[in-house]
């Protein structure tokens, strides 16, 4: 039968929910029940959509009104100009945007083919009463499902049977630390993943004890399958830059269209033949396009990705770094991110003493004397262990290991002294966990006991104090009474209510070895030996990382499936949660309308015990003010929130292939300073992608121009159009590629972020670019015309290649004056990018071979000019250089 997804199957007994599905608490189903079930329902698969085939992908390269112009202008140059060589650069270009592009997108769209990873691959049942291997992919609702530590999950089902079993739900829930799992009855109601303490969900993983369950959800219709189903409906958004070179691509060709149709309408007035006009306005729109900006503006991206990688920023796409650095908000998952993920004592609290942190409990060799029996019981009631340098086990037992370590104290030592006899698994009916050792003579850790054997106990404060006579003061054992323990849990509920995790550490003499091994007999008049406090602690780098954030103005807002008081006291130590500022929790935002987040939205710092579904709502709500949102995370639970928001944050080393997947980059060492590195490398490109489009334009305005100009005033072309393709494509193209890697201003990081809807060509940019366009156009014009009549009057190619070596030096120069909009090149230092340097010399190099060499100078067009043509180029290249740096500085003032 199919499983009802609405039933509430943590508020069922045991008994019905076998009822319901048809199964056996202890012997399942039987193979021929299964497999009609698994007709019925399908595999234990997450939902897989159609995949986009590689050449539609390539294909879909194409799919740019930019791209369809150049295309139209090289099929137009090929087949009416006979321009073959202009159609091939055109053509070249084109196709190779289109080749890493399609690289970049292959990769990018797996979200959902790695959450099949993260299902178990097998899973063990019981069917007909015997227990078998299954692959998890032919699990089925009704299945009965043995689990024990180190099992992933391969369905959600309802436990059944429970001994001491916890699992780690992190990556679902995002609560840290492993979970105590019940197979009690819950109160009916619905209940986060995180709360529903009788069930386990697809993904995650036991990290102690053991127990069985019955499966109620399969495939999709489990947690995991919601997740990817919320992820498969999260459209792709193009990031700002896309947008905007997208808008600056069309109004680059609309421009185009206007020089074509203004041309030929004025050589028709002139009575020219319409036939060659066309033909030549054509060839002034080619020389119109920034052939080249296409790929340059994926060159520089690409740059600065390999910069960012090598600071630990993996970037899965490539424009995506730029969202990064004009972001607003940063929402940011706790555990893993913000901390370190792994629990650490922050105190311990001895009986009839005040409490001392691990740091002073190191200086003072009394108090670590003192300390010594509940280090004892720390380490030895404790399955953790450490394995060729690394600590394996659950994370709170792994916290107690490494601090008893950090204070100079051996596992191995104690367990010398004190061999394990015995124990009692935790159970989070009884919130406890004891053990039974062998005590030698002269113990060292409890001179006190004289007993042979003695049991250790830890577990939650109020459980181990009520079942303890006696406490280990600085006088000896003395009686501890009701107030005692009234005294005691007071002090370990005031550790709780700073966020600290509290385990409380007892102990029993034993004259004798028990029998049988039964709680109720054994954890009886038991001596409080003091309580230990632990924390996940915030990464110490994420301090001067949030610093930043704040210096550039960027919010930051945590989000997480913890407690709330364990998320309050993240956030007020790391300054996220300051006066003014909320805490809101999964239930409150569940009863909040859109409309209502989004007016408080801004207000709010942390959310706790959230929901997947909850994280995308804040994204949304934060986006619907206009900002541009930044995502972290590492869980499954984090993935729809990564794919919804401008750009999604993975952590590389804790986090899930889902949120990898999900995101648009990853952080190869989880450590959140490096995003604040990632949004510097995002405004420093932003920056520079700004340079080289402008310092393009103005370049090809410049080229546009001389045509336009001196075929107005001149029966000839200044320029052949092999000479502008060349110019676009090579000595434009390298000093835009080293603008594209300039280095950062001073400021770049104490600035607001950028709006997102800022033209990057705006009405006041488009001027700039028209009249420094124009002022390097009238240095090649008046080289044309002096070379027209009074140097060459007879030589039209001498003429040209004065021009075209004019226009090519001053746009070289003029690369300098592109590195700031406000600064003098006299006010930069010359020597800061190298780059630059180079690629002006490679492009010199180039020019001089083709007006040079004969081979170059034939397929170019070009003539020997001799000393009084260079003196005429240096002379009209140089002048507008220096006119345009001084009219930039002078707009400055």
């Amino acid at each position: 039968m199919r499983a009802d997804k609405e039933t509430f199957w943590h508020a069922l007994e045991v008994d019905e929910t076998a009822r319901r599905l048809g199964s056996s608490p202890r012997e399942g189903i039987t193979r021929e029940e299964a497999a009609e079930r698994l007709r019925l329902h399908g595999h234990n698969l997450i939902r897989e959509e159609e995949s986009i085939s590689p050449l539609v992908l390539f294909l879909n390269q194409f799919l740019d009104f930019m791209i369809y112009v150049l295309i139209a202008a090289a099929v137009i140059s090929g087949a009416l100009l006979r321009e073959y060589l202009d159609a091939a650069v055109i053509m070249f270009i084109v196709v190779a945007n289109a080749v890493l592009g399609f690289v970049q997108e292959y990769r990018a769209e797996k979200a959902l083919e790695s959450l099949k990873k993260l299902s178990a691959p097998t899973a063990r049942v019981v069917r007909g009463g015997k227990e078998m291997n299954i692959p998890s992919s032919e699990l089925v609702p009704g299945d009965l499902i043995l689990l024990e530590a180190g099992d992933r999950i391969p369905g959600d089902a309802r436990l059944v049977e429970v001994h001491g079993l916890r699992l780690e739900e992190a990556s679902l829930t995002g609560e840290s630390g492993a979970v105590d799992k019940t197979a009690s009855c819950l109160a009916p109601g619905t209940l986060s993943p995180g709360d529903c303490r009788n069930m386990v969900f697809t993904g995650t993983h036991a990290v102690h004890g053991r127990g069985a369950a019955l499966v109620v959800a399969t495939g999709r219709e489990t947690e995991l399958g919601r997740i990817a189903e919320m992820i498969g409906e999260a459209g792709e958004e193009k990031t700002p830059l896309q947008l905007e070179l997208g808008r600056v691509g069309k109004r680059i060709a609309l421009l185009c269209l206007a020089v074509c149709a203004f041309i030929f309408a004025v050589g028709v007035i002139r009575r020219l033949e319409w036939a060659d006009m066309f033909l030549f306005s054509v060839s002034l729109a080619v020389a119109a396009i920034p052939e080249g900006l296409p790929a340059i503006v994926t060159i520089s991206l690409a740059l600065g990705v390999r910069r960012m990688a090598s600071h630990n920023a993996l970037l899965r796409k490539l424009p995506a770094v730029e969202t990064l650095g004009c972001a607003d908000v940063i929402c940011t998952d706790k555990t893993g991110t913000l901390t370190r993920n792994q629990m650490e004592v922050r105190e311990f609290l001895l009986p009839g003493r005040e409490a001392v942190t691990l740091q002073e409990m190191g200086k003072d060799g009394k108090r670590r004397e003192a300390l010594a029996p509940l280090l004892a019981t720390a380490v030895l009631c404790n399955d953790a262990r450490e394995q060729e340098g690394e600590f394996l086990g659950e994370g709170t037992e792994i916290g107690l290991l490494r601090a008893a370590y950090e204070l100079g104290f051996s596992r191995e030592e104690a367990l010398r002294a004190m061999p394990r006899l015995g124990e009692l698994p935790f159970e989070s009916e009884r919130k406890m966990m004891s053990t039974v050792h062998a005590l030698g003579d002269n113990n060292p850790y409890f001179a006190f006991v004289g007993s042979p054997y003695l049991l250790l106990v830890k577990g939650a404060p109020e459980s181990v104090l009520n079942h303890c006579t006696h406490a280990l003061g600085p006088g000896g054992v003395e009686g501890l009474g009701s107030g005692g323990r009234v005294r005691y849990a007071a002090e370990a509920e005031r550790m709780a209510e700073r966020a600290l995790r509290t385990l409380a550490f007892a102990c029993r003499p034993l004259d004798e070895l028990p029998e049988e091994a039964e709680a109720a007999a054994l954890e009886r008049d038991l001596v409080y030996l003091g309580t230990a406090g632990l924390l996940d602690p915030p990464r110490p780098e994420v301090f001067a990382a949030l610093e930043k954030c704040r210096k550039a103005s960027i919010e930051v807002v945590m989000i997480t499936g913890d407690h709330a008081a364990t998320a309050r006291a993240i956030a007020e130590e790391l300054a996220i949660l300051t006066p003014g500022k909320e805490l809101v929790t999964g239930p409150e935002l569940a009863h909040m309308s859109d409309d209502e987040l989004a007016s408080r939205v801004e207000r709010i710092a942390v959310y706790a015990r959230v929901s997947p579904a909850d994280k995308v709502k804040i994204v949304r709500a934060w986006k619907s003010r206009g900002k541009t949102v930044a995502m972290t995370g590492d869980g499954v639970n984090d993935a729809p929130a990564l794919k919804n928001a401008d750009i999604g944050v993975a952590m590389g080393i804790t986090g899930t292939d889902v949120s990898k997947e999900a995101s648009d980059m990853i952080l190869a060492d989880d450590n959140f300073a490096t995003i604040v590195n990632a949004v510097e490398e995002g405004r420093i490109i932003y920056d520079n992608l700004k340079k080289f489009i402008y310092f393009l334009l103005s370049c090809n305005m410049s080229e546009v121009s001389t045509m336009f100009l001196g075929m107005l005033f001149s029966s000839v072309t200044p320029l052949k159009a092999v000479q502008v393709l060349w110019m676009n494509l090579v000595t434009d193209g390298l000093p835009a590629m080293a603008l594209g890697v300039d280095t950062p201003a001073p400021d770049i990081m104490l600035r607001p972020p950028r709006d997102p809807s800022e033209s990057i060509l705006s009405y006041r940019k488009q001027l700039l670019v028209l009249w420094q366009g124009f002022i390097l156009s009238l240095g090649a014009l008046s080289a044309f015309f002096i070379s027209r009549s009074i140097l060459f009057p007879h030589d039209t190619a001498k003429a040209q290649t004065v021009t075209f070596t004019t226009l090519v030096l001053s746009q070289l120069i003029h690369a300098f004056n592109s590195r700031s909009e406000r600064l003098s090149v006299s006010e930069l230092p010359f020597l800061d990018n190298r780059a630059l340097i180079g690629a002006v010399l490679v492009s010199l190099g180039l020019q001089l071979l083709v007006v040079l060499t004969p081979p170059f100078m034939r397929l170019f067009g070009t003539a020997s000019v001799g000393a009084e043509g260079w003196g005429l180029i240096l002379a009209c290249s140089v002048l507008p250089a220096v006119l345009i740096d001084r009219i930039k500085t002078s707009l400055r003032a």
